[in-house]
């Protein structure tokens, strides 16, 4: 449980950056690139209140003896910002920048994937260098895949939640599987769920900063987690993580196929999709469209979850959950894209 001097700090640290970049209009979506607008609700701006704010919770609340985590997030937060503010618009530059903090983080933490259930992986795996490079990859690929699906309100957000939860709910349920700094887990979920109460109205967004943060702790910690519970099954961490990962690699399969350059930024991730064709259907006042997709899309996703935290040491099993969850994905871009073909509206997503 948590104390309640540390929630009634998260709450203070909420509301603190809430009214200082309201006010000074530092960080909304009316004065950042166009490419990184969110939903304006109500002619009022969404403030990129993401960054600033979970990289306090970090700083404040993870031991002392982390220090070099510390500082890696906070200058992988500050590459988000400055991309947010169109600081850093080269995506090859940022990218190279993001897999070098990245591969400082990994080296710095001894972070390793050590098996995967598959003997030539493995064996490669046991080869340091290999597996720092294979571990960076994972890791940037998380990153820039959460990043992708943070298009709507309260998707990246919430979807970080269920992940989260997730690990309390296996760990309930077999109490020989162990979860590290659970005091300061609780606190990060808890920190998360107040944002995302903000998130899913639009009032606040995470931008590249935000999603840079969340992403690269939930990487690090549930390679951790794996790491330390050798019983749970590698691709536990592959079904509960499934969708930024495949976001990420099937749009640069994609840009690939289509022959568009593959840093370029689009609008034709599934859940663009899925909004635009909510849109066209009317079904509800156009100023909801947005939050309404994101809770359809995380609604979707739950019975993944429930099955995975249920066989979580069983690699079968988990083996078609992310199966079946990538053919559901597939079947529903394609039907979208036909559905959408001749459909033009005005783009109100941010480029990913």
């Amino acid at each position: 449980m948590m104390e309640f001097n540390n929630l009634f700090l998260i709450i203070i640290s909420f509301f603190f950056y809430f009214a200082l970049l309201k006010k000074f209009h530092f960080l909304d979506d009316k004065i950042l690139s166009s490419s990184h607008k969110r939903l304006v609700l109500n002619n009022k701006s969404s403030i990129l209140l993401g960054g600033p704010y979970l990289l306090t919770i970090i700083l404040i609340f993870i031991p002392y003896e982390f220090y070099p985590l510390k500082v890696i997030f906070l200058l992988i937060g500050i590459l988000g910002l400055l991309s947010d503010k169109d600081f850093l618009t080269n995506p090859k530059v940022r990218i190279f920048i993001q897999c070098l903090l990245i591969f400082l983080f990994v080296y710095l933490q001894e972070l390793e994937i050590d098996d995967l259930r598959i003997d030539i992986l493995n064996t490669m795996l046991s080869y340091n260098l290999f597996n720092i490079f294979f571990t960076v990859f994972c890791i940037a690929i998380l990153i820039n895949g959460s990043n992708f699906i943070d298009g709507l309100n309260g998707l990246l957000s919430g979807y970080i939640i269920i992940v989260l939860l997730s690990i309390l709910f296996i760990s309930y349920k077999d109490p020989t599987i162990v979860v590290m700094d659970k005091n300061f887990l609780n606190i990060f979920i808890f920190a998360i769920f107040i944002f995302f109460i903000f998130n899913i109205f639009g009032y606040v967004f995470l931008g590249d900063s935000g999603s840079y943060i969340i992403s690269l702790f939930v990487g690090f910690y549930l390679i951790k987690f794996y790491t330390i519970n050798e019983i749970l099954s590698p691709y536990y961490i592959a079904a509960i993580l499934w969708y930024p990962i495949f976001e990420n690699l099937f749009s640069f399969i994609r840009r690939l196929v289509k022959k568009n350059q593959i840093s370029k930024a689009d609008n034709s991730h599934l859940h663009h999709l899925f909004y635009k064709f909510i849109k066209s259907k009317n079904f509800i006042f156009e100023k909801n469209i947005n939050s309404f997709c994101s809770i359809i899309i995380l609604l979707i996703n739950i019975p993944s979850f429930l099955f995975s935290n249920f066989f979580p040491t069983t690699t079968i099993i988990l083996v078609l959950i992310v199966t079946i969850n990538i053919c559901i994905y597939l079947l529903a871009y394609n039907f979208f894209s036909k559905e959408l073909k001749n459909y033009k509206k005005p783009n109100h997503f941010k480029k990913n």
